[in-house]
């Protein structure tokens, strides 16, 4: 029901991982029909992977620099440590990594390390105007509290309405027939939540609801029925009362827009003056620059500057007569 995903990264941003080869004809591999060099590995692995790679090694020492002193490397890698734990083991997380793209542990954990750097300098560069706090306040809903059970038809679900209706008590009937194993057992409350956290048919049904106040009419989603029932509904403060969430919320809308986030990386990469040493990767970075400008659009600039400035000492001269 939720929209989150376990495992995720910054949607520009491939994970592919190339070892750290230098260049060298030092052997690698043998067998009776000949040898593999590190040259011949390393040629190969850049063609391949080399651009993504280089973006991913670029940005990491760039925005490390940017936002100073930082303890983001090991918060990474205390996370990979506790989500390992979470699913049980490395074989099980290792399967998850290959299910979502990654190569291994390592990759993982250094995108992980590149996304919360790019966190930090979007939030040291992001900053609120009093109007677009109050704009957003006006919008402003506070988190929530429901109960829900959620069925695979329709006419379960109206049965359980006239349950309730007639009496029963919610939380028995969601923990003898939600499908939803994550609120089933906790009576189907789902916890605090706020505008889009759940997907919208659900989001807009329960905002609806008065404390106490159950649905009527079944709630179909993409997930099934639910019957919903308010638990918590806290009235909004004042503006002064919740510009902190109110800035957190916006903040958050921030990290999820990749059009911003670029922005400002490539502020912040070309303030850094990258420059590319190797030509077959000199584009590892073009998402980060501004776009070249082709000779023929060029020629066509420099056309109309000229036409331009022939019209301008046109003037000048109708002007002088």
């Amino acid at each position: 029901m939720k929209k989150k995903l376990a495992l995720t990264s910054v949607a520009f941003l491939t994970a592919i991982t190339l070892a750290g080869c230098a260049s060298s004809s030092q052997t690698v591999a043998t067998s009776s029909a000949g040898n593999i060099t590190k040259d011949e590995l390393y040629d190969a692995m850049k063609s391949s992977t080399g651009k993504t790679v280089l973006q991913r090694l670029i940005l990491i020492d760039v925005l490390n620099k940017a936002v100073g002193k930082n303890t983001l490397e090991a918060d990474a890698k205390a996370e990979v440590t506790s989500t390992i734990a979470q699913y049980g083991g490395e074989t099980s997380f290792n399967y998850i990594l290959a299910q979502s793209g990654f190569a291994n542990k390592d990759e993982y954990q250094q995108v992980l390390y590149l996304n919360k750097l790019i966190e930090a300098a979007v939030k040291a560069k992001t900053s609120f105007t009093d109007a677009e706090v109050q704009a957003y306040y006006d919008t402003y809903q506070p988190k929530i509290n429901v109960q829900h059970i959620l069925v695979a038809d329709e006419a379960t679900a109206v049965d359980l309405i006239n349950q309730i209706n007639g009496g029963a008590d919610f939380a028995e009937l969601a923990k003898a027939n939600s499908t939803d194993t994550a609120t089933a057992s906790k009576g189907g409350e789902t916890g605090l939540f706020g505008a889009g956290d759940m997907v919208k048919e659900f989001e807009d049904a329960a905002y609806a609801l008065n404390v106490g106040e159950v649905t009527q009419t079944p709630v179909k989603t993409q997930y099934g029925y639910h019957i919903i029932k308010m638990l918590e509904k806290p009235a909004k403060g004042t503006l002064e009362e919740e510009r902190t969430n109110i800035e957190a919320l916006m903040m958050k809308d921030k990290l999820a827009d990749n059009a911003y986030l670029t922005s400002v990386i490539s502020t912040i990469v070309q303030d850094a003056k990258v420059e590319i040493k190797d030509k077959d990767l000199s584009t590892a970075i073009d998402t980060f620059l501004p776009a070249k400008t082709t000779d023929s659009s060029a020629a066509a600039s420099d056309s109309a500057a000229t036409s331009g400035s022939a019209t301008s000492e046109s003037a000048t001269s109708d002007s002088a007569k």
